[in-house]
């Protein structure tokens, strides 16, 4: 089970119509000033929402501006835990949202939403990932990990889970009420876990690996290795059947729903590790990508694959992995990185976004890459992530 561990860790034109529609607003985005008062707290994150999303022009407390479409007025009421924003157009007060909560550490998802609102309001393209939350998992302490609740800047941090190695945590619902996660014990257990009640349930057990990759209409794609060879697996947990959809003397890992009809995979069928895809339909496996020395992660959404790929052969100090966007509607290949370890990419909810983990000169930071607008955002990890999920 060690030597399948360390194995695992190893390998671990919609799209351009879309790109027109954003060419166009980002040459005339909406202008705004923004006014705040509250702690500075909350102020640097409110600077991080409209950096990352960069759907406006904005200044702070211009008193002066007069070219602006609107003004909104940002409070925060510590004592309150409350955010009130007021909209104002032509001196009035058109609307008026207040969002509170019950400690006031989770100010961070307040502004999130506040900023997701008024990017709604003006009908801009889907800034979802600005109000998911992420989980993720974290070594505390030898042979102990716990999984965490955060928001994107990872900011927020409630813990959710303790005591042994809980590992690869998965949302398992669009509403983000639960999770999928694996315990390491004597054998492998997957539990559900309601992060509002506590509720757990464990929903299936294996030796060797269990470990849920991917989630789509309540089924799932796991990971086993039952007898000691890792495969893709898909299960139902409501009728509780479970099908292997891969079948090789080898390391089958990372089962992604591609589609309607196929997933992707990596395998090291070739000796070392790429990404394929089978056809659950007729069970062809392709090859998906022939670029790199070998690819060691991918995920998908629609059409799309992110693929963590490495492009050096050095025998003396660390590669490079870069990550690569793929559309299989017409072969389009795009460069996403450049230079450092970029892995474990995962699309936003909405597609518009890519999460993944950077190390590079022997630190780590998460890093948001916004791909209509072209852009790329890192915050630093005080710690290495075992695994993440937004």
């Amino acid at each position: 089970m060690k030597k399948i561990l360390i194995a695992l860790f190893a390998f671990m034109s919609f799209l351009f119509a879309k790109e027109i529609v954003i060419t166009k607003y980002l040459e005339n985005k909406p202008k705004i000033v923004i006014n705040y008062i509250g702690p500075t707290q909350v102020k640097k994150i409110l600077d991080m929402d409209m950096k990352v999303l960069d759907h406006f022009q904005y200044t702070y407390n211009d008193a002066n501006a007069t070219n602006a479409n609107m003004k909104f007025n940002f409070t925060y009421n510590k004592a309150k835990k409350t955010l009130t924003v007021k909209y104002i157009k032509n001196n009035n007060v058109v609307l008026t949202r207040i969002y509170k909560s019950n400690t006031y550490a989770f100010f961070p998802f307040l502004v999130h939403k506040a900023v997701y609102d008024i990017n709604e309001y003006f009908h801009l393209p889907s800034a979802k990932f600005l109000i998911r939350k992420v989980i993720y998992s974290i070594l505390v302490a030898p042979k102990e990990s716990a999984i965490y609740l955060s928001d994107y800047t990872l900011s927020y941090k409630r813990r959710l889970i303790s005591g042994g190695l809980n590992i690869f945590p998965k949302w398992a619902d669009e509403k983000q009420t639960t999770i999928y996660y694996t315990k390491l014990q004597r054998k492998a257990d997957l539990y559900k876990y309601n992060i509002y009640t506590g509720k757990k349930e464990k929903i299936l057990s294996s030796q060797g690996l269990l470990i849920v990759s991917d989630v789509k209409d309540g089924k799932l794609l796991v990971t086993m290795a039952p007898n000691g060879q890792p495969d893709v697996y898909m299960f139902d947990p409501n009728t509780k059947n479970l099908t292997q959809i891969t079948s090789y003397p080898g390391i089958d890992v990372n089962g992604k729903f591609w589609g309607d009809d196929k997933i992707v995979f990596v395998s090291d069928r070739y000796g070392v590790p790429y990404v394929f895809s089978k056809d659950l339909r007729t069970g062809n496996i392709t090859r998906v990508l022939y670029h790199g020395k070998n690819q060691v992660g991918v995920d998908a959404y629609k059409n799309f694959l992110v693929v963590s790929t490495r492009e050096t052969d050095n025998a003396f100090k660390p590669n490079t992995f870069n990550l690569f966007l793929l559309n299989k509607n017409d072969d389009s290949l795009k460069r996403l990185t450049f230079g450092g370890q970029n892995m474990f990419p995962n699309f936003s909810v909405d597609g518009s976004s890519i999460m993944f983990i950077k190390r590079e000169n022997f630190s780590s930071k998460i890093g948001i890459i916004r791909l209509n607008e072209n852009k790329v955002f890192y915050y630093p990890l005080p710690k290495i992530l075992q695994s993440f999920d937004w």
